[in-house]
């Protein structure tokens, strides 16, 4: 099923025609300067060709013989910063699981590959750059996407990654048609999709990214949303996994958004059609065609992407060395209720100031373990990164 009835109760996305959509200051000007809602941009030029060109039977024949590598995993410690994942999600499983098991491509080639997806393996990968690792630059009076490999924006071509894990992207790059929206200004991580009918990710946030999807093959389902409260998302605790960027609830459909004033939204996704996703927006994407899928995805981290991975790296570990102290579990207690009522009190001025209830501190705070197990992130993010910005301002 699709997102269950979720999809039903979503509002669309606000499509766009966007074919004099040009440049990124044409894009500018239509989300205002700062996007704050997803938006379906349909129609949109790119270069290198149509985005209609860039399918799955054109990269078997051009790519056919390019060999994957020994094995997927999905946070190898590659030479190059890529990233190449390989899962099979199971036979009636609605949604790929939290912590899915790799599948190893044992240096299989991508034709053998691609061809065990049009044949109903249920295999899923996904490849990606490191961090700022592409950019548009113009060589020759002719603008083209670069991979610099490495993640250093600007930086010289790398050696080829000698375990393979950028194989895909070394190729893909060049070959992509990508929408002329793309700044030509920032540096962007680069992934590419493969999968077939059915194939679900997951709900999840790339945090402080503004992405654009694009849709090359296939027909995607994307239902997207930012409640107020993220509780009623139910992200992963960060004191205690990595993975709360992804929602414990893993779907839409298992969601409790009954009063929630914001919803769900829901987009559709046809070849040539380009998604923008601003930051922080929780996602879940389902490929709802049959046959063969593929999309790439262009991510641009904000200013604030590496304070807040490492605050949370650290919340992280000053959490943990509180547990670890042999006592009574009384300090660790008391900072997280630190955490909380700081939280609760930033809430309450926020309430107040939008001429809401003022006992939006004492409701908070009396929901402790609630704010604890299904942690409002976004709002710890920004409490903790002006704090931890400050502390490194002042030496």
């Amino acid at each position: 099923a699709a997102a269950g009835g979720a999809a039903a109760k979503s509002r669309p996305v606000r499509v766009v025609e966007a074919q004099q959509l040009t440049s990124h200051a044409h894009f500018l000007d239509l989300v205002g300067g700062e996007g704050d809602e997803p938006l379906v941009l349909r129609g949109l030029p790119f270069a290198q060709g149509v985005a209609t060109n860039f399918t799955v039977e054109a990269l078997s024949e051009q790519l056919g013989d390019v060999n994957l590598p020994l094995k997927s995993g999905p946070r190898p410690r590659s030479s190059s910063g890529c990233h190449l994942f390989v899962a099979r999600q199971g036979e009636g499983e609605a949604v790929l699981g939290s912590s899915p098991a790799s599948w190893d491509p044992a240096g299989c080639c991508l034709r053998s590959f691609l061809s065990s997806l049009a044949a109903g393996s249920g295999l899923y990968l996904t490849t990606r750059s490191a961090k700022a690792a592409c950019s548009r630059q113009s060589q020759d009076g002719v603008d083209k996407l670069v991979y610099r490999g490495g993640g250093e924006e600007g930086g010289s071509e790398v050696a080829v990654d000698p375990e393979g894990y950028d194989v895909l992207v070394r190729n893909f790059v060049p070959r992509v048609p990508w929408p002329l929206i793309l700044p030509t200004d920032s540096a962007f991580l680069i992934a590419f999709w493969l999968g077939a009918q059915g194939n679900n990710f997951g709900l999840h946030t790339d945090l402080f990214a503004e992405q654009f999807l694009v849709q090359h093959q296939g027909t995607k389902e994307v239902l997207l949303l930012l409640p107020r409260d993220a509780a009623r998302i139910a992200p992963f605790p960060f004191l205690s996994s990595p993975l709360f960027y992804k929602s414990a609830r893993r779907s839409v459909s298992n969601l409790d958004l009954a009063g929630d004033p914001d919803g769900c939204l829901r987009a559709e996704l046809c070849p040539g059609d380009v998604l923008y996703i601003p930051a922080w927006w929780w996602h879940e994407v389902r490929t709802i065609s049959s046959g063969l899928s593929l999309s790439a995805t262009y991510r641009y981290h904000t200013e604030d992407s590496d304070r807040f991975s490492k605050v949370m790296t650290l919340v992280y570990q000053l959490h943990s060395r509180a547990q670890s102290r042999k006592s009574s579990g009384r300090f660790a207690q008391h900072l997280r209720s630190f955490f909380a009522y700081s939280l609760a009190e930033a809430e309450a001025d926020a309430t107040c100031s939008e001429g809401r209830a003022s006992s939006a501190a004492t409701s908070a705070a009396a929901s402790l373990p609630l704010l604890l197990v299904g942690v409002a992130s976004a709002v710890l993010a920004g409490a903790l990164a002006g704090f931890a910005f400050g502390r490194q301002s002042r030496g």
